[in-house]
């Protein structure tokens, strides 16, 4: 199993506000990286490309409100995975994010896919703090 976990960040916003934004897909879209291509969604599931790498499809696992969204793989993926996204209650109207990206992926795999994987994370977090700025 690969491992990956994004840089926590400071949202200028509140854990409600941000999970009601990331439990809509189409969300999602407005924080993908540039080498994300080939993006579709629904209200509960989404399917892209990372440039040069992989084609994935992703739905909901079990979420928890206001602190945690699990994305899990669906359908056809060239391996099985779940991201979470953990959102942890701060004082005021603010909340701290990090991704944990949890991959079953092959050790060749995992070795050429882990920085594209763990770039991709951070960029996710990072957007959604400029969007909360």
């Amino acid at each position: 199993m690969t491992n990956i976990t994004s840089t926590k960040k400071a949202i200028a916003a509140s854990a409600e506000t941000v999970y009601a934004f990331l439990s809509d897909f189409n969300n999602l879209k407005e924080l993908m990286p540039s080498k994300v291509v080939n993006w579709s969604s629904t209200t509960t599931s989404c399917a892209f490309t990372i440039d040069g790498m992989a084609h994935l499809n992703m739905a909901f696992g079990k979420n928890v409100e206001n602190e945690k969204i699990e994305m899990i793989s669906a359908g056809k993926n060239p391996f099985s995975y779940d991201l979470s996204t953990n959102i942890n209650k701060m004082e005021g109207e603010n909340c701290e994010v990090y991704i944990l990206f949890n991959a079953d992926m092959n050790p060749m795999l995992a070795m050429m896919a882990k920085k594209p994987l763990q770039n991709f994370v951070d960029i996710l977090v990072e957007r959604l703090q400029e969007k909360y700025k």
